[in-house]
């Protein structure tokens, strides 16, 4: 098995991927890993310019991203990796973000990918021969690429739409799929599915806000440390969806989270994540302890039945 990973995009950090932290927005890493994906999946062979043009897609449908390390404007960017697993019907890649300049691992990926059709979304396999390179170039995932809490082989903890709704969990507002979101069409653009979970508008939630004030006078946002994001289905232009949500783990400083978003119009699962979070002080730019005003609402929605 290989252990040398290959050097896949190099970039810097720009203004516009600031987001209200002061730091690289989550979307505008996992931008960099599937780009590095898809380049990876060329150099195997993988003709996507030829599937697209038979409406096939290079589906990412299971994605994990563990953040190691703040980047901010300018910071010079390498997505390096290589291919985990290799079946008929999945290529399983892992990437790694390097900041060029102080050598440090800002994040690393796990993401899986399939090749789907655009229409009806059947599975469909890969060339044999494809599948052949990616088996004679795997690698062993590093040691310091192994996730920390959320575990790889569970699978997504599902929950049927009434269930959800009997439980309470809608605390975000229905919204409805806009045709800027979507291809030429008019179905949703699956490498966006992990945005999902974070694009309903919070029913006045705490734990839901990005950045707040505590009663101490602190501005603290919340940092996402680790998540993993499932796709079940893909939805399309006009289709209203909604995003359920309910904490599943507290400690003094970090807490997780699962997501569940629905299609409301079908009932259908869109997706599932779950996020490990920590408060940050955005003056010292370093973590707090949970303050008890997002505590106390956490455990209002404390439900850790579904973790």
């Amino acid at each position: 098995m290989n252990h040398t990973l290959t050097d896949l995009l190099d970039n810097h950090v720009l203004p516009e991927e600031i987001d209200q932290l002061g730091h690289l927005s989550v979307p505008f890493y996992e931008a960099r890993a599937i780009e590095a994906c898809r380049n990876l999946a060329e150099s195997l062979g993988c003709r996507l310019s030829d599937y697209a043009a038979r409406g096939i897609e290079f589906t990412l449908v299971d994605a994990y991203l563990r953040n190691l390390r703040e980047q901010f404007v300018d910071a010079p960017l390498r997505v390096r990796g290589g291919v985990l697993s290799a079946s008929p019907v999945q290529l399983q890649f892992y990437q790694e973000l390097i900041n060029t300049h102080t050598g440090e691992l800002a994040a690393t990926f796990i993401y899986q990918f399939e090749l789907q059709h655009h229409e009806s979304r059947a599975r469909i396999a890969f060339e044999e021969t494809l599948t052949q390179r990616a088996q004679e170039a795997l690698i062993a995932l590093p040691e310091h690429g192994r996730p920390r809490t959320i575990a790889l082989e569970r699978p997504p903890r599902e929950l049927s739409l009434s269930d959800a709704q009997g439980m309470g969990l809608a605390r975000t507002r229905l919204r409805t799929i806009e045709p800027d979101e979507c291809d030429e069409t008019g179905r949703y653009r699956p490498e966006h599915f992990t945005h999902l979970p974070y694009s309903g508008v919070a029913e006045d939630d705490l734990t839901l806000e990005w950045v707040f004030h505590t009663s101490a006078g602190q501005e603290l946002g919340i940092a996402d440390l680790e998540s993993r994001n499932v796709l079940f289905s893909v939805p399309r232009a006009g289709d209203k969806i909604q995003v359920f949500n309910a904490t599943v783990d507290m400690g003094s400083k970090v807490f997780q989270r699962a997501h569940w978003v629905y299609n409301l119009d079908t009932s259908d699962p869109i997706s599932w994540a779950t996020t490990v979070c920590l408060p940050l002080d955005l003056a010292a730019r370093r973590s707090v302890a949970i303050p008890e005003e997002m505590r106390a609402a956490m455990a209002a929605h404390h439900r850790p039945d579904l973790s």
